[in-house]
C-alpha cells in the first residue's frame, strides 16, 4: 500500500543574486519539490529588484537575516567566495542545511571547521561539484579505473569562458578585496577536474592573478 500524502516542499533561501544565484533558482525550481522562498543580495535594493524579477516573495539585503528566517529550511550560498564560510557557518549554527558553491571556504582550516560543524549537527553541508556528474566526466573516470589509459601522471585541461574575455570586462573575481584570486579561480574552477576523474585532489598550482583595469565608479 502506498501513501497518497504528498511530500512537503523544501523551502530554500538563496544567498547571492548575481551571476550564479539565478541559475540556482532555476535549477531548484525544476526539481519539483523545492520552493525558493527568500533571496539575499548585496543590498536591500538589489535583492528586492532581483526577487521581483525571479518571483521570490521575500528579499533581504543581509544574508544573516535570510538565515534567521524561520520559513527557510535550506540555505543555498551562491555569493562571492569570501562570503561562503561566514554564511555556511551561520546557517549550520542556526540549524539550517547548506548547499554551497565552490570553494566551500577560503582556507583549509575554515573548510575543516564547517565539515566538523556539519557532522556534529547532523546537517547537510554540500558543495556543488556539479561537473562530476557530466556523462563525459563519468566516462573518463570509468576508463581510468579500468586501466584503459594506463598510469596517469599528468592531466592537462582548460576552462573555457568568455565573461572575462575583454580587458574591460569586470566581476568580483578581479577584486583583491575578495581574497586570494589564485584560490578564487584555481580552487574554485581548475581543481575540480582532477578530483572528479582521479578521485583524489591534484597538487597545488601557482599562477599570478590577472591585473585588469577597474571600471570607473
Amino acid at each position: 500500500m502506498t501513501s497518497s500524502t504528498p511530500y512537503l516542499p523544501i523551502h530554500v533561501g538563496v544567498i547571492g543574486a548575481g551571476f550564479i544565484g539565478p541559475a540556482h533558482i532555476e535549477s531548484l525550481r525544476r526539481l519539483g519539490y523545492v520552493e525558493v522562498v527568500a533571496l539575499a543580495g548585496s543590498s536591500h535594493e538589489s535583492a528586492e529588484r532581483k526577487a521581483a524579477q525571479y518571483v521570490v516573495l521575500t528579499a533581504y539585503g543581509n544574508f544573516y537575516d535570510l538565515i534567521s528566517d524561520p520559513n527557510v529550511d535550506v540555505v543555498d550560498i551562491s555569493a562571492a567566495n569570501i562570503y561562503h564560510y561566514p554564511a555556511a557557518k551561520a546557517a549550520l549554527a542556526a540549524g539550517k542545511h547548506v548547499v554551497c558553491e565552490k570553494p566551500l571556504a577560503m582556507t583549509s582550516g575554515e573548510s575543516e571547521e564547517l565539515v566538523e560543524l556539519a557532522e556534529t549537527s547532523e546537517l547537510v553541508n554540500a558543495v556543488t561539484f556539479n561537473y562530476r556528474f557530466y556523462p563525459l566526466i563519468q566516462q573518463a573516470r570509468v576508463m581510468i579505473q579500468r586501466g584503459d589509459l594506463g598510469d596517469i601522471y599528468t592531466i592537462h585541461g582548460g576552462y573555457w569562458q568568455d565573461w572575462l574575455l575583454l580587458e574591460t570586462d569586470y566581476n568580483w573575481r578581479v577584486e583583491a578585496a575578495y581574497g586570494d584570486q589564485r584560490l578564487a579561480r584555481i580552487a574554485g574552477l581548475g581543481r575540480r577536474a582532477p578530483q572528479r576523474t582521479l578521485d583524489r585532489p591534484p597538487r597545488p598550482a601557482e599562477r599570478d592573478p590577472d591585473q585588469r583595469p577597474q571600471p570607473d565608479g
